[in-house]
């Protein structure tokens, strides 16, 4: 293999790569999500809890705090950052050149990875600084220990985000996945993993006592050594673990957490998850099809032509005529004053756009959440009520994305009034279909008299095609939105009455939330209107 070839793969789509806003943008979250996971020294709520209890605010704890939060939260956003390098160099073209080079598959995708780990590495230097400020901020023991701080942070995470850019290698690779529906499948398969799988029942916060193993995240070793801190200092620990997280209505009472020991154990399972990440890359190339036309086409699942249908007859090549004609086309006019466009054209279009060539696995998905929204009785609980609001995910993420997905700004912003006719038409395409995906929920609130849910209801449709449309403006591609909205509708769904914009909770339309989220519509709307400006400009 050769090794100059590989460096310049991966230094060429890295260098690619951060100039885009994407990376920026999740390095911005986990600088959010860094100052969330360390809260003030006097809050009563718990990021990383233990029964009643939290650690002091020294490098040992800090650093196992972010470790945690590189390989649990993280991963959750870094596959979407570094999901479409493929897909870019099909879209560009690119592709087909490299398919008339030497390069093999192999070198192509581990050249891919290796771009991949090194921008995922850029989330987790960002994650190491907040390390550093967050304990300096907090000021409980302002003794910076860099080991301490650092190693969890790096010996955890590391593997982790190498897992995650070739898990990402592998869904571009089968067609199935590369689109919104694998986004959706990585998604429900992180959490399905983590609360299931990883650490049973995460989310109830019923954990129990944990045995230390060789698991792929590498928590198991880090939790099990705190929970026998706990213990030592309650006899009557069970084990409670909780993150992300806990509010006991009290101060937290604080205990001392020195660290643990890493040892070259744990340094050897760590390393073979990493050689893991290496060996899914080369199963990868079993998948690839390294740009081939011929592999594409096999692997599709249309015909070409009907059954039974007679194939074309070959016609005879015509001798070639090299008589000069002389053609003469003449073009109408243009018109003075070019009339407006019609704005239910212009919507029926859009909506078109939307629609066209979808599954129909995703029309049956639609069928089946209204229906269940139909038969679910009055006050059913997550998930009946809330599917009708996951579906549309996969046309919203559309929104402000697709001239430039298909490279047709030039035309569209060649018309009169492009943004004036365009950027608002395919924001009521989005609302009429969150409307229509939202149509039984809401004609049941009416029929039984809760004007505010339905009220709710239609503000959630409003805000939810103004938060794909700002995220698809600003960061040019679908998957940012995917990913924050599938978290904000989890959440909602978990029962969090501050981010349900479904108005699904009685408490959230009698806190007047749809208020704050019709609030929320009108500045993302803002946002996506200045974004769009400055991409014309």
């Amino acid at each position: 293999m050769n090794g100059r070839v590989l460096f310049h793969l991966m230094i060429a789509d890295f260098l690619e790569r951060v100039r885009r806003p994407d990376i920026w943008a999740v390095a911005a979250l986990g600088v959010g999500f860094g100052i969330l996971f360390l809260p003030p020294t006097n809050a009563q709520t718990l990021m990383l809890a233990l029964g009643p209890w939290r650690g002091l605010y020294n490098s040992a704890w800090v650093g196992i705090v972010y470790g945690l939060l590189a390989v649990m939260l993280l991963p959750l956003f870094a596959f979407y950052v570094v999901k479409n390098s493929i897909g870019r160099d099909r879209q560009t073209r690119v592709g087909q050149i490299i398919a008339t080079t030497p390069v093999n598959r192999p070198l192509y995708l581990l050249g891919k990875w290796l771009s991949n780990l090194a921008v995922l590495t850029i989330l987790l230097l960002a994650l190491s600084l907040m390390a550093l400020v967050m304990q300096r901020w907090r000021g409980e023991a302002s003794a910076i220990q860099p080991v301490p701080l650092l190693l969890p942070l790096w010996v955890l995470g590391l593997p982790v985000m190498a897992l995650v850019a070739a898990l990402a290698l592998l869904f571009e690779s089968v067609p199935l996945l590369a689109g919104g529906i694998g986004n959706l499948i990585y998604f429900f398969g992180w959490l399905f993993f983590l609360n299931n799988i990883s650490l049973p029942g995460l989310f109830r916060a019923q954990v129990g006592l944990i045995s230390p193993g060789a698991d792929v995240l590498g928590v198991t070793r880090p939790l099990a050594a705190l929970q026998t801190v706990a213990a030592q200092i309650d006899p009557a620990y069970n084990g409670h673990f909780n993150i992300a997280g806990a509010s006991y209505g009290r101060m937290p009472t604080v205990i001392t957490w020195e660290g643990m020991e890493w040892t070259a154990v744990i340094a050897i399972e760590r390393l073979a998850w990493l050689l893991a990440a290496v060996g899914l890359v080369l199963l990868t190339t079993l998948l690839f099809d390294r740009f081939d036309p011929a592999r594409q086409r096999a692997r599709q699942w249309t015909l070409p032509f009907k059954p039974g249908r007679k194939q074309p007859a070959t016609s005879p090549v015509a001798e070639p005529d090299d008589t000069p004609r002389l053609s003469v086309t003449l073009l109408a006019p243009l018109a003075e004053r070019p009339g407006r466009a019609s704005w239910l054209v212009l919507l029926r279009a859009e909506l078109a756009l939307l629609v066209h060539g979808r599954s129909r696995w995703l029309l049956a998905a639609a069928v089946i959440a209204t229906l269940l929204s139909l038969v679910a009785p009055p006050g059913d609980g997550p998930p009946v009520g809330v599917l009708v609001w996951l579906w549309p995910v996969l046309l919203w993420s559309e929104l402000g994305t697709r001239t430039r997905t298909h490279h047709t700004q030039t035309l569209v912003y060649a018309a009169p009034q492009p943004r004036r006719a365009q950027f608002w038409a395919a924001w009521l395409a989005g609302v009429t279909v969150a409307l229509a995906a939202t149509a039984v929920p809401g004609l049941r609130a009416l029929l039984s008299g809760d004007g505010l849910q339905w009220l709710g209801i239609v503000v959630g449709a409003l805000f939810a095609p103004s938060l794909a449309l700002a995220c698809g403006v600003w960061s040019g591609n679908g998957r940012f939105f995917q990913v924050l909205y599938l978290l904000i509708w989890f959440s909602a769904a978990g029962g969090n009455h501050w981010l349900d914009f479904m108005a699904f909770h009685p408490e959230t339309t009698a806190a007047g939330m749809p208020f704050g989220f019709l609030a929320a519509a009108v500045v993302l709307m803002a946002m996506a209107w200045v974004g769009d400006v400055m991409r014309d400009a």
